[in-house]
């Protein structure tokens, strides 16, 4: 199998992960709603560092990295849950929580180009974060002209997770050989 291919099914993993245990937190009904934000804040974050960093899943310390990360950032949402739910502030914590991964996906593999890795991972999740939303903008359209509940479970609620979450794998993955197939070319272009 190709180094592509094995990239690609590395994303549409987590992304498959992410979307089964977000289901299973939402669909449990066993914790709060303050801990199921929480822990899905956390979970979206850790995995999104591991698909910002696919060259290095074989190390042990970006796997610690991403639980550590998801574990602060479901400590952080937990402490802003006093906070007004006005859509500054909510704007705000969402932005804090990406910034605190794109710096971790950054500090990572070390301090040198820290800020062409920031940068790059940011117009990568820039560019890859409309995907979710569009994908659950087209379940949600499917689901009411067919009368469906994702809430009941099955594969309508598998989907319903799982589609934003594998949409942003996917996208990021896309993205990340567009940006290296650019790179490419201009080195190429440089070097003649």
């Amino acid at each position: 199998m190709s180094a592509t291919l094995r990239t690609l099914r590395f994303y549409l993993a987590v992304g498959l992960v992410q979307g089964l245990l977000l289901m299973g937190i939402w669909l449990s009904n066993t914790v709060s709603g303050e801990v199921m934000i929480a822990s899905s804040a956390g979970l979206l974050m850790g995995g999104s560092l591991l698909q910002l960093l696919p060259e290095r899943r074989g190390q042990g310390l970006t796997w610690l990295a991403a639980a550590v990360l998801g574990l602060v950032v479901t400590g952080l949402v937990l402490a802003c849950r006093e906070l007004p739910l006005t859509s500054l502030v909510l704007n705000s914590v969402a932005a804090v929580l990406v910034l605190l991964t794109l710096i971790s996906a950054a500090v990572l593999p070390g301090l040198a180009h820290f800020w062409r890795r920031f940068f790059g991972h940011g117009l990568e999740v820039a560019l890859a974060l409309p995907l979710p939303w569009i994908a659950q903008a087209l379940f949600k359209a499917w689901t009411s002209s067919h009368y469906r509940d994702p809430f009941k479970g099955g594969w309508e609620a598998l989907v319903f997770f799982a589609g934003p979450t594998l949409a942003f794998s996917l996208g990021l993955f896309l993205i990340g050989l567009c940006i290296k197939a650019l790179l490419r070319r201009t080195t190429i272009a440089a070097a003649c």
